[in-house]
Parts: C-alpha cells; sequence; structure tokens
C-alpha cells in the first residue's frame, strides 16, 4: 500500500508541475474512499502518508471516526 500511496502522490506532484503558472496556487488533494475498508486498511494508508478519507454515508463515517482504534492509532 505504501508504494502505491507515494506513486500516486509523486504523480500528482508530476502533473502539478506540468500546469501553467497561473494554476500553481493550487494544491489538488488525494482523497482515499474508505467506503466498505476494514479500519485496518485505513490505519495502514494513513500510516503510509494518507491524510484525507472519504466516505459515502455519514454513518460510515461517524462510526470509523469514533471507533477508539482507528482514533487511537491516527493520533
Amino acid at each position: 500500500m505504501e508504494a502505491a500511496i507515494k506513486g500516486t502522490l509523486e504523480k500528482i506532484q508530476l502533473a502539478c508541475a506540468r500546469r501553467p503558472q497561473e494554476l500553481q496556487w493550487s494544491q489538488p488533494r488525494l482523497v482515499a474512499v474508505s467506503k466498505t475498508k476494514p479500519k485496518e486498511a485505513i490505519i495502514e494508508a494513513y500510516n503510509c502518508g494518507q491524510t484525507h478519507f472519504g466516505e459515502n454515508y455519514v454513518q460510515e463515517l461517524v462510526e470509523k471516526g469514533h471507533d477508539s482504534d482507528v482514533s487511537m492509532d491516527l493520533n
């Protein structure tokens, strides 16, 4: 997972470098979709440098966000 995240972030940076100057002020953000993923995968992704996650359903976000394993490992 670490190689995939770092590879994707590198591709984003390379694409940013090719943008016109007037767009350089805006930095894209990689958002990992944690939908249907177990909390262990979210923790692993975070430990590999992924800091933004997205959920489709508020209920899943609340559940994962309040999970003591997730909140302990992400702090």
